[in-house]
Parts: structure tokens; sequence; C-alpha cells
């Protein structure tokens, strides 16, 4: 789902990045003419580590190195495959994405895939995605990751894209029944900032 930013010509710095569940984390991006990005609260606890990565993308991680149970926040720009509107074509641009991502990999399979709309933002679908690594953990465990994303395109700019996503790698044994109540509760607190449109 993610498509890299090049043209970027200015950035937040390192330094807007807030501690975990604090405040707001913000990505910013300055052009000629429009400025542009989002925020969101990541969780709270000393555990999370945020740090930027690519052309000022943003990400959360939990328990980082872990293949057994690790969880991780991305915030990025992307390039939209269509428009925003109408919704439902929006959907299945992202449906074939995905399933076109993953049809012939040598490492996962799709095992579930729901896009919907996201009645807070019009701008916005939710996916919920997971999917089964074909090799089992060290200890014979089935092997997973699962993710809720908000992707988005902008009202205003037909090339822009935010997406935020949080993902959890598990094996069996440590499967998150609270998965997806934690995963809204950041993905509510994304907003995605523009300047307003004239009325």
């Amino acid at each position: 789902m993610r498509t890299a930013f090049f043209f970027l010509l200015a950035m937040s710095s390192a330094s807007t990045l807030a501690a975990a569940g604090s405040e707001p984390i913000r990505i910013r991006y300055t052009e000629p003419e429009r400025t542009y990005g989002l925020a969101f609260i990541p969780p709270a606890g000393k555990d999370w580590k945020a740090e930027k990565w690519g052309s000022g993308n943003v990400r959360v991680d939990w328990n980082a190195g872990s293949t057994t149970n690790t969880k991780t926040i991305e915030a990025y720009m992307t390039r939209p495959d269509g428009p925003a509107t109408p919704i439902s074509g929006y959907i299945e641009n992202v449906r074939r994405r995905i399933e076109g991502d993953f049809s012939n990999s040598p490492l996962v399979s799709i095992d579930s895939l729901q896009i919907g709309e996201y009645p807070a933002d019009r701008r916005c679908v939710r996916i919920h995605l997971r999917l089964q690594l074909k090799e089992p953990a060290a200890d014979g465990q089935q092997q997973w990751t699962e993710q809720y994303t908000l992707s988005c395109g902008s009202l205003q700019y037909a090339d822009v894209g935010y997406e935020l996503r949080y993902f959890h790698r598990y094996v069996d044994a440590n499967r998150d029944p609270q998965l997806e109540a934690k995963a809204d509760k950041v993905l509510g607190s994304m907003v995605i900032e523009e300047p307003a449109q004239p009325r």
C-alpha cells in the first residue's frame, strides 16, 4: 500500500517527534504553494519508540526486533492510484493493489481482507488485513501479521494520499484479542492537515 514520496521539497525535522503517547506526532510536507500532512496520537508508554524513516515518514515500534511479538505504527504519504471519490472506486483500487501485492508472494498469503468506508472521514477507507506467513516459527507455531489501516485520498490534491497503519506480528500464542480496539484508538486520532477549502 505504500508508495515512495520522492518529490518532497521540505519536511518536518526529527525534533518534531513527540514522546510516545504524550502529544500528537505530525508529518508535514511543504512545497511551492501548498502545505499538507497528518497528525496522530501514539499509544502511551515508554516502551513505544518513535523514529523517522524514508522521506519524513514516521514509525513507532513496540518490542522492535522480535519476530514472534512486535507492534508497529507507520504514518506515511502515498500517491493514490485513483481519486478519493467516489469512495466505491477508491475501495476497489485499494483492494486490487493489496491483492496484487500478495498474489504471488513466496513469504505470505492473505488469510483475511476487509475494506470499507470510514464514516468518520469521507476521504478514507478502513482496511483490516491478516497475512499468514508460509514458514512456521522456530518452535513450530504459525506466524501472522495483522494490520488495521486508514488509507485516505486528499479531496484537494489528486496526487496526495495519507496512510496510517497499526500492525502486529505474532505467533499463535501471542495473539492480542484487543488488537482491533488498540488500533482503532490510534487510527481514530488521525487528523489530516490541509488548508481549509474556500467556501
